[in-house]
């Protein structure tokens, strides 16, 4: 047998409604395929805690409508548990929206400083920058060769 039709079968074996030889075939399956092994294992866990009832006057059998609404339950506890662990985003991004323009409000109101005192006093002078000092700087041959570049494109 192959692992997807012992798979198939696991549920009727663990309720005990396949044959000797079915039983048998899946068995000896599981012996030798640790997967399928380990997913009959939890399988037969799953069920007897399904199926047990802490009371000993109660008769309690397994209930074939339990796989038709195992699904729709466990739908309903994992939205319930996401529900209560998620983080209230509906309360704080308000809040941090709230402290963020009082901040800023605040800011223009009371700290930000007049027109008057942004200004500068004084304006720099355009004949303060010197541009012929960069030619200090160069090396001869690098004036020359500057001069020489000038003189072409102005037509010197």
């Amino acid at each position: 047998m192959t692992c997807f039709d012992v798979q198939e079968k696991m549920i009727d074996l663990v309720l005990g409604e396949l044959t000797l030889d079915q039983e048998a075939k899946i068995r000896e399956h599981a012996k030798q395929c640790p997967a399928c092994r380990e997913e009959l294992q939890l399988l037969s866990v799953c069920i007897q805690t399904c199926t047990f009832e802490d009371t000993e006057t109660c008769e309690c059998y397994f209930q074939e409508t339990y796989w038709e609404d195992f699904v729709i339950t466990m739908h309903e506890k994992i939205t319930h548990e996401k529900m209560e662990c998620r983080f209230p985003f509906r309360i704080i991004i308000p809040v941090a929206a709230s402290a963020l323009l009082a901040a800023t409000l605040g800011y223009f109101i009371f700290f930000r400083p007049s027109p008057e005192q942004t200004v500068q006093e004084e304006t720099p002078s355009f004949y303060e920058y010197d541009p012929y000092e960069e030619m200090n700087d160069l090396s001869p041959e690098e004036a020359e060769e500057f001069i020489k570049i000038i003189n072409q494109k102005y037509g010197q």
